[in-house]
């Protein structure tokens, strides 16, 4: 194994072990069935899945579940039942009438981190221009991962700590995290840095914790421990005040976002009011050629409600004009759907956190371990990362929005009669989509080396801006109606980063299109509702704001047929992706020489045999870099590309955290 330290930085992954390939059943059955379940063999060891069913159908699929196995588990929040079923069992889910899909029940693997050689302390809150303002102790966060160690820097902030990789959900047990990426991810997002003199403090120092372990020592799991453990969140959010989910792992999407389970799992935690911050996932460049990967979101990255983060790689330095995208971090679009993904970049490169004492990681890479004193961090990178910066900035965001409203309340109180003053009410929380909205709009778009800024399937908007976030989040009154203004005090749309003024994105990616203008967030608008699933709806939901021309548009084509599908090269995975694996997840992505609104477009071979020659990705140059399309099957709109190499990303990069 060559130096890890030399290594570009992977994340935490559900990877999908590989399958062997033979006729399964009628195509009527084979439908039901994910990519991977399709070339089960009619024989052999029995499988691990998870089965949708209909509405109301539950209870009636549970029973026929159980005529065939002990082995089940009832989801709550989805309407999706998790079995261990054999090849013909899993025939007979997929021919029930009452069975919309079966879908592999993923394997979970946290991959260990590494990084660059610089030191990002909690510079990386200088780099979002924050200061030690607010704490975040108003909110919990809810870190699905590998667990979360005890530390001083956390001291009594770990509410409680779940289990669901024992097969056994929602097991209470001490605070621990024998892998370590979860302790890393955590103290991004709320270390209150006393080991360390304030140096690699987290975003939100004073943020509580619920820690949900979904992956073991070997950061090992199931897709449906990750959908068990959001079940509980949602479940358990008013006991322990739970307003942010961190999801810093994924796992590569072999069926769409309206089927996936887990992604379906996260929507549902968006619709109970909780903000779920995602990775994006590190499949963006192949380190064996050296080109660039698009559609390499992973899976819950392509869930439309949630904030799904790139990482970005900021130099350690406070000034943005060196700031560039980790080659690393996973480009849009998402696989079979087209959605516009990522939602924003955070720094994620070689950030500095805490170490859980004992883990794999540390065992495993003794190089990255960072001394301060007499405590240890680990230096680790990846979206994974970013993700953990964002989830600490959503909850200071929403302790700022609450902290505004107490001032305007107090102040409107003190000019009334004490007999008829009233107590504190709190306003309506700021939903997801509002936050995203926030986040997307302040965000500063960062340039290459060349000086051209990177595409919104790149880098969304841009990268995150936390001063500029907060600005939005403390002048907007929540308690204002759909259509009306809510900001209370007009911002300049720039924030200044080491002597330089970075003008904000002032744009919303909306779905297929780009939303501009600088009353964008000036008013609340309906689409911002925590009942809108992003990007869905009526354009008249946007009130406010300019879907200014075609060129702003990113077009993906009709998707009414598999013709505008964006396919890749044929999938290949190992049996066992774990942090030192051999997996060729790359094979799912869409490898390239150029950006996909340039005239050389990236391209792939056929997915799957019995999809036809069309299935490539093409385009052309439509107006501007802004403007995405995926070709009108026209011989003239058809550029070829070079295929992609077959290489085992996974066993020449190792990282952490998706």
């Amino acid at each position: 194994m060559s130096n890890p330290t030399s290594k570009a930085v992977w994340g935490a992954v559900l990877a999908l072990a590989l399958l062997p390939t033979s006729a399964l059943a009628s195509s009527g059955q084979s439908g039901k069935l994910d990519k991977v379940l399709q070339q089960v063999s009619s024989s052999g060891e029995a499988r691990d899945v998870i089965i949708r069913v209909k509405p109301g159908r539950k209870t009636a699929v549970k029973d026929k579940v159980s005529r065939h196995t002990s082995h089940f588990h009832v989801h709550s929040s989805i309407d999706a039942i998790s079995a261990r079923l054999t090849a013909r069992e899993i025939k007979e889910v997929g021919n029930d009438p009452d069975v919309e899909g079966v879908s592999i029940d993923a394997d979970v693997n946290a991959l260990g981190s590494t990084g660059g050689s610089s030191d990002v302390v909690s510079d990386v809150k200088q780099a979002l221009g924050l200061g030690n303002w607010f704490p975040g102790s108003s909110v919990t966060v809810a870190v699905i991962d590998s667990g979360i160690a005890p530390d001083t820097d956390f001291d009594s902030r770990i509410l409680a700590q779940y289990t669901f990789s024992t097969g056994k959900p929602g097991a209470l047990t001490a605070a621990f995290d024998d892998y370590g990426h979860g302790t890393h991810v955590a103290g991004l997002i709320g270390s209150n840095g006393s080991s360390s003199n304030n140096k690699y403090a987290g975003i939100a120092p004073g943020v509580k914790f619920l820690a949900l372990k979904v992956l073991d020592r070997n950061g090992s799991g199931k897709t449906s421990d990750v959908i068990n453990a959001l079940d509980f969140v949602v479940a358990n959010k008013a006991r322990f005040n739970i307003k942010v989910v961190n999801l810093s792992l994924g796992h590569p999407i072999y069926e769409s976002a309206k089927t996936d389970p887990l992604v379906q799992s996260v929507e549902a935690a968006v619709r109970s009011g909780l903000v779920v911050v995602v990775a994006a996932g590190n499949y963006g460049y192949n380190p064996t050629t050296g080109t660039t990967g698009f559609a390499g979101i992973a899976s819950p990255g392509n869930a439309p409600s949630a904030i799904t983060v790139g990482a970005a790689i900021t130099n350690n330095t406070v000034t943005r004009t060196d700031d560039r995208l980790a080659n690393y971090s996973s480009r849009g679009p998402s696989w079979y759907d087209g959605i516009a993904k990522p939602d924003i970049l955070a720094p994620g490169q070689a950030l500095v956190s805490n170490d859980a004492t004992g883990s794999t990681l540390e065992k495993a890479y003794p190089a990255l371990i960072v001394k301060s004193g007499k405590a240890k961090f680990m230096r680790l990178s990846g979206s994974s990362m970013a993700t953990g910066v964002v989830s600490g900035l959503v909850a200071i965001m929403m302790e700022t929005n609450n902290f505004s409203a107490q001032q305007r309340w107090t102040a409107a109180q003190s000019l009334l009669p004490r007999s008829l003053r009233t107590s504190f009410t709190p306003p309506p929380p700021m939903t997801t989509n509002t936050i995203k909205a926030l986040l997307q709009y302040s965000a500063t778009p960062l340039r290459n080396d060349a000086g051209v800024t990177y595409g919104p399937l790149e880098q969304g908007t841009g990268l995150v801006n936390g001063l500029g976030a907060i600005e939005l989040a403390y002048f907007m009154d929540t308690t204002k109606a759909a259509g009306e203004y809510w900001m209370t005090t007009d911002s300049l749309p720039y924030t200044n980063f080491g002597g330089t003024d970075e003008p904000w994105s002032q744009t919303v990616l909306w779905g297929t299109r780009l939303l501009r203008g600088t009353s964008v967030v000036d008013l609340n608008q309906l689409a911002w509702a925590d009942n809108i699933v992003w990007g869905t709806g009526e354009l008249t939901d946007m009130v406010s704001g300019t879907f200014s021309a075609d060129e702003d548009n990113i077009v993906w084509g009709t998707l009414l047929s598999e013709d505008n599908i964006v396919w890749g090269t044929s999938v290949s995975l190992a049996t066992d992706l774990t942090w030192a694996g051999n997996a060729r997840l790359e094979d799912n992505i869409v490898w390239g020489t150029a950006m996909v609104w340039d005239d050389q477009v990236v391209w792939g071979t056929n997915l799957i045999g019995f999809f036809s020659e069309d299935n490539v990705v093409w385009g052309t140059r439509s107006g501007s870099e802004d403007n995405v399309v995926w070709g009108t099957l026209s011989e003239d709109n058809i550029v070829w590309g070079t295929s992609a190499n077959r290489v085992s990303v996974l066993g020449t990069m190792v990282g952490g955290g998706l």
